[in-house]
């Protein structure tokens, strides 16, 4: 066990992200452990502060660091009076800045790379270069890896892969009355551009010409103007009455079992967690063949995987679903329950980040 050893979670705040309850998730894990992880954000986003608290884990927020000079200076401090372990980071933002920091200054840098990316630019390309300064470089899905090792080799030895943690026994199957005739489809994702709705409600609409009966529930935390566009298409589409949007909750679990499968219609990802909490809780699963996406559901699953950007392909996903029986939803929800079980680890996810940072 470790004698209270800091630890610095750094990232840019605690909205309704999947990357911040990643760091929760391996916060918590290392508080177990003996650990002492103290988060530390920058931009004013509490949507995650009642659930620290409630794992006890302490949290700072630079009010300081609203600027670029003024946020490195605020890092330094932070980094000056905790003498930390370790510092981790799961904010590109604060990786680059952190790994600058760290060319004046010895610490123990573990900086994660969370989303896919398809080529680099500028803003990229420095950020791969800063990274040399860092001890190790996360990766949480094998695409990344892939894609890390292959354009930016000087890399390669201090890049690993740590694909994310699940929780299953928080993530588990519960039963609800599912006999309406009416499929019922659960998407969680933030409202933007990479999540692809503007095609979603194409799709949908063709769904409703076909005569199929659907409705979904959206839940995320939107951004604009990409929100006020895709309510705009929903009302000329004439989706309204099928497409229901909600913002964020903290007890995302509470969700998944009360619908008959889950969308991720994302045209990328990184190893996007609420396919596997959709997986975890029993239900089908219907998501874009990108990144790591195949691998999460496995072959032969019975999920539906479908091209992103193609309107017609994700339409006629949408109704295979919806021609699906009880029983063959039970099936393909009972052998996603299974493979969750198989995929994530609490020991492996954490032992793999105490592995890096005995190195």
């Amino acid at each position: 066990m470790a004698t209270g050893k800091t630890i610095l979670c750094f990232i840019e705040s605690l909205e309704a992200g999947g990357a911040q309850r990643q760091l929760i998730a391996l916060a918590s894990l290392l508080k177990a452990r003996g650990y002492r992880p103290v988060f530390v954000t920058y931009h004013p986003d509490d949507f995650y502060a009642e659930s620290l608290d409630s794992l006890g884990i302490e949290h700072m927020f630079l009010k300081s660091a609203q600027g670029k000079l003024a946020r490195i200076a605020a890092f330094w401090k932070t980094i000056k009076s905790h003498s930390p372990y370790c510092v981790v980071s799961f904010s590109e933002s604060a990786s680059m800045i952190l790994c600058t920091l760290r060319l004046f200054h010895r610490f123990l840098l573990i900086v994660s790379e969370r989303n896919a990316t398809h080529k680099i630019r500028f803003r990229e390309w420095l950020r791969f270069q800063l990274y040399r300064a860092s001890d190790h470089v996360v990766c949480n899905s094998t695409s990344k890896y892939d894609f890390v090792i292959e354009r930016v080799p000087h890399l390669a030895k201090k890049t690993h892969v740590i694909h994310n943690y699940l929780d299953t026994n928080l993530f588990q199957p519960i039963h609800h009355d599912k006999s309406s005739t009416e499929k019922r489809l659960l998407v969680v994702a933030r409202i933007a551009p990479q999540k692809n709705m503007l095609r979603f409600i194409e799709a949908l609409r063709k769904v409703r010409d076909d005569g199929f009966l659907l409705t979904v529930d959206w839940y995320g935390q939107p951004t604009e103007p990409y929100l006020s566009r895709c309510k705009r298409q929903m009302e000329a589409l004439g989706v309204c009455d099928i497409l229901h949007i909600h913002t964020p909750i903290s007890h995302v679990e509470e969700l998944y079992s009360q619908y008959d499968g889950f969308c991720l219609p994302s045209t990328y990802e990184g190893f996007p967690n609420v396919i596997g909490e959709a997986m975890s809780c029993g239900i089908l699963v219907l998501c874009g063949n990108v990144c790591d996406n195949n691998y999460i559901v496995g072959e032969a699953s019975g999920n539906l995987v479908f091209d992103p950007s193609s309107v017609e392909d994700m339409k006629d996903k949408i109704e295979m679903f919806c021609n699906l029986g009880k029983e063959q939803l039970e099936a393909i929800g009972s052998s996603n329950r299974k493979r969750a079980l198989e995929l994530f680890s609490s020991e492996k996810f954490v032992n793999a980040y105490l592995q890096l940072m005995a190195q």
